[in-house]
């Protein structure tokens, strides 16, 4: 019985032949838990971020597998007292590095290089694609209980992928902060901050617990570059969080729309489409 304390940590299963018995639904996400629940995976709901000990010993698991995120070691419960526990690669690591690290937690070396040979090749394709010039894109979120806004610092596991997809970031998103990476991979910044996040192109990542609002409210959001150019974009939130493979994927193939010059991201119902093709391309 192996049971995923989060979505990502599932996927990243899947991508090398793993398939967990349970997985909580401890991030709220739209299309991986759809993804999951297609695959027909029982979905466990719980209204912790690190469900609780009691959850997860009720499935009496023999192994728990989880994301590292923020927080882990310090505040998740005590899992391995329940089971042998691994606390997944998240940030500071790309896609590839993390699938890779599945790959030595569960011997399967040779089903993670498939996947990260895949993302490779598409990073690769859509650098190529890029346009005469860089292009330089910047990434915000609003967290939408607080209205806190965010951008992705050099500590997310995307930093690396966007950059080898051609594009530049603002200094500020190329670089972790002196006093260190808060969220994964996310920095908080102030209102009158927000000049200093212009780029050619603004991806503001959406879902259920990352407002638009949040961050297009700003007062100074109507004078930045990529809005009066009308490259201000919205994308999945869930899946420009990070953390997973098919994540990178799915980051990957909104960046091609973009060095295209179509600016189309995929939306959620595009998840299915998207995760056979990711699927396809991994040789799964």
């Amino acid at each position: 019985m192996i049971v995923a304390l989060d979505e990502p940590a599932a996927l990243n299963m899947l991508s090398i032949g793993i398939t967990p018995d349970v997985v909580f639904d401890s991030w709220r996400t739209t299309v991986p838990k759809a993804i999951l629940e297609s695959a027909g995976i029982e979905m466990a709901t719980t209204s912790s971020f690190y469900p609780e000990l009691e959850e997860v010993a009720a499935f009496e698991p023999d192994l728990i597998v989880g994301t590292a995120a923020e927080g882990f070691a310090e505040s998740g419960p005590a899992y391995a007292s329940i089971a042998p526990l691994i606390g997944a690669l998240y940030a500071e690591a790309d896609g590839s590095q993390i699938i890779e690290a599945y790959g030595e937690y569960f011997d399967r070396p040779a089903e993670a290089a498939r996947v990260s040979d895949a993302l490779d090749a598409l990073a690769e394709e859509t650098a190529a694609a890029q346009p005469a010039g860089e292009t330089s894109i910047s990434v915000l979120m609003s967290w939408a209980q607080d209205n806190m806004p965010l951008y992705m610092d050099a500590a997310n596991s995307l930093h690396g992928t966007i950059a080898a997809a051609g594009f530049t970031r603002p200094p500020l998103q190329d670089e972790v902060p002196a006093e260190g990476s808060a969220f994964g991979g996310w920095t908080v910044f102030s209102p009158e901050q927000l000049p200093a996040q212009d780029a050619d192109v603004l991806a503001i990542a959406v879902a259920a617990q990352y407002n638009l609002e949040g961050i297009t409210e700003m007062p100074l959001y109507p004078s930045l570059a990529a809005v009066t150019n009308d490259r201000s974009l919205v994308v999945d939130g869930d899946l420009w969080s990070g953390g997973a493979a098919f994540y990178t994927y799915w980051v990957l193939r909104d960046l091609a729309t973009i060095a295209a010059g179509d600016d189309a991201p995929g939306t959620v119902d595009d998840g299915a489409e998207r995760w056979n093709d990711y699927l396809t391309a991994i040789g799964g």
